[in-house]
């Protein structure tokens, strides 16, 4: 293992395109992912934001730069690209299963590289993600939740409810076979978890059966973004999650107006955590 003294002579000789406001760096488990990333000159926590359909990384990047400068909060934005295996798949990382891969231990692995790189503890980070990027940080959450301090959940398409009778995706019933992971109720209690939606995402996006990604129980949770993410808010209160629910007016299916109340929550945390 690098220890922290190595990792500093490293820092020394690198080039500066891997501080500050990084290039996509190729991830070494699988180079088919990569992160960017903005890295402070101090670091105290790791705070991860994963994209929607559209895997516009660097544009979250960049919209949390002064956050993560204010914070002294390493920036890891993965990229998970379309088109892979199957040349006209755009959500093969949403879902945290697709054919061989794994998107949560990719994202597990990307963490492992980034703390020897830089010398920073992965053991907690936050995480947050829009859209197709908060398919995934809410499902990451139900396997990993010991593992983060906040969780920041904007507008999601299709989620998860807590429900052993239904399959995945739509709930939990086989989620251990497929996983080899219990989901740890207790540790996700204890999280802080914020969900954001704005007033007027209120488009109709029930899934028909003939959808390739449709599965029993798709649309019981709601026909749109603001009713999937009031059942799935109602579902955390019922097991006693630290859950709130923020309705942003004047806004529809779009991050931007969404940026200060995801910047604040996770200043929040940070001020709660000490």
């Amino acid at each position: 293992m690098r220890t922290k003294a190595g990792a500093e002579r490293s820092r020394k000789n690198a080039s500066p395109f891997l501080y500050r406001r990084t290039s996509f760096i190729a991830y070494g488990g699988d180079p088919r992912f990569s992160t960017c990333l903005f890295v402070p000159a101090e670091i105290q926590q790791i705070c991860v934001y994963v994209h929607g359909t559209y895997r516009d990384a660097a544009f979250y990047r960049d919209q949390l730069t002064d956050f993560a400068i204010r914070n002294q909060v390493l920036l890891v934005c993965p990229l998970f690209p379309a088109g892979l295996i199957e040349p006209w798949d755009v959500d093969n990382y949403k879902l945290l299963r697709f054919h061989e891969i794994r998107y949560d231990l990719i994202l597990l692995g990307m963490l492992e590289e980034i703390s020897q790189r830089y010398a920073v503890s992965a053991d907690r980070f936050m995480l947050g993600g829009f859209s197709g990027g908060a398919q995934f940080a809410h499902r990451f959450t139900y396997f990993h939740a010991e593992r983060l301090s906040a969780l920041s959940l904007a507008a999601p398409g299709r989620v998860t409810l807590l429900d052993d009778r239904l399959d995945w995706w739509s709930g939990l019933r086989d989620a251990e076979r497929l996983f080899g992971r219990a989901i740890d109720i207790p540790a996700l209690r204890a999280l802080p978890i914020q969900l954001l939606v704005g007033a007027n995402d209120d488009a109709d996006i029930t899934i028909a059966e003939d959808d390739p990604g449709w599965t029993p129980g798709a649309n019981l949770a709601g026909a749109t973004r603001r009713e999937r993410l009031d059942s799935l808010y109602r579902q955390y209160q019922r097991i006693g999650c630290e859950a709130k629910l923020e309705v942003i007016a004047n806004c529809g299916h779009e991050w931007t107006p969404l940026r200060e109340a995801t910047i604040r929550f996770f200043e929040a945390s940070l001020l709660a955590a000490g």
